[in-house]
């Protein structure tokens, strides 16, 4: 039923599945209404728009965050071991 729609865009398109609010599906519906598109378009151009938004981080920030790591569990008292932290939470698995 959809296929002859979805073969004319020039993007293949992968279908999903979300789970809205009531609220959400109503002004969702009237956005639709308003800007004259399915909900599948209107909210693959949501999709989009958020995604442009997101920066991308730089091999730099994600250094800093790596180094922010380091010693991150060196004030913990049940870690003056970890050979026998880690065995203790195996233990019951094993």
């Amino acid at each position: 039923m959809y296929t002859s729609y979805i073969m004319q865009n020039s993007q293949t398109l992968e279908r999903t599945q979300i789970y809205l609010t009531q609220t959400q599906q109503s002004r969702l519906a009237e956005a639709c209404r308003r800007a004259a598109v399915t909900k599948s378009e209107l909210i693959r151009q949501a999709v989009d728009q958020f995604l442009s938004q997101q920066a991308i981080p730089s091999l730099a920030d994600k250094a800093q965050h790596i180094e922010g790591l380091a010693g991150l569990w060196a004030d913990r008292d049940d870690m003056a071991d970890p050979t026998a932290y880690v065995r203790s939470v195996r233990a019951p698995r094993f």
